[in-house]
């Protein structure tokens, strides 16, 4: 607008003075400046919400804590100490 002040506009759409300065390079370059350009009145916009479904985030594992997934997806959460024979079994038991 005639008599704004880039530092203001360029505060008010929180940018560099040096990118309001480019738009006004640009604009007056393309000759659009000297046309009075429309602003479109406010509007509904259509919106459509789709159904995905959210994969469930596991609880955060505490430390040592052994996490195994199995194929189909299921977990088994192994505490410290972990017996070498607990964890082959349990691992054999997703084979």
């Amino acid at each position: 607008m005639p008599g704004a002040s880039v530092v203001d506009v360029a505060r008010r759409h929180r940018v560099c003075t040096s990118l309001v300065y480019r738009w006004r390079r640009t604009l007056l370059r393309d000759g659009v400046a000297s046309q009075a350009l429309p602003l479109p009145g406010p509007a509904f916009v259509p919106v459509e919400v789709a159904n995905v479904p959210m994969a469930p985030q596991p609880e955060p594992l505490g430390p040592g804590v052994v996490e195994v997934v199995g194929p189909a997806g299921q977990r088994i959460r192994l505490a410290p100490p972990i017996d070498a024979r607990v964890l082959k079994a349990v691992l054999a038991g997703f084979a």
